[in-house]
């Protein structure tokens, strides 16, 4: 509404998920699908939307590091510094207003374990027939369902 871009980078195993909400475009309520929904279903929307395509998932070697209930995510350090290190260029090319920026539905996600970088697309966000397959097997794993 006051033509803010809303920016975030998630650290998710060796890697990270980027989205960029800008002005005019697709909000992150759109995008995510959170308001009338409890707190479960809207982390379970947050978690679907920001890593459509959980690339870390193939090699998390001790699954109970990841609680959904304390709100404890599989990441590293080497995450949290991809994070930093996305979210500063992406911050800069904004406020110089040079280079490309996708913005949503368009998301970008780097796994530096797997050497993999993939740019999703999820039009309509989390309302899109991929996501609700995807929110088939998160909403279990929220309710500590064993993830095998």
């Amino acid at each position: 509404e006051k033509g803010i871009p809303v920016l975030t980078a998630a650290p998710l195993g060796m890697g990270t998920a980027f989205l960029h909400f800008s002005p005019g475009g697709m909000s992150a309520e759109d995008y995510f699908g959170w308001e009338g929904q409890d707190e479960q279903e809207q982390y379970a929307r947050f978690i679907a939307g920001l890593s459509p395509a959980m690339m870390q998932r193939n090699y998390l070697v001790a699954p109970e590091a990841v609680n959904f209930r304390e709100r404890r995510g599989p990441s590293t350090i080497i995450a949290c510094d991809l994070c930093a290190g996305v979210m500063a260029s992406a911050v800069l090319k904004l406020l110089l207003g040079r280079g490309e920026l996708p913005a949503a539905p368009w998301g970008l996600q780097f796994d530096a374990y797997r050497l993999r970088f993939k740019k999703t697309w999820r039009p309509w966000g989390n309302r899109n027939p991929l996501q609700w397959m995807l929110l088939r097997f998160i909403r279990p794993v929220l309710r500590g369902a064993p993830t095998s």
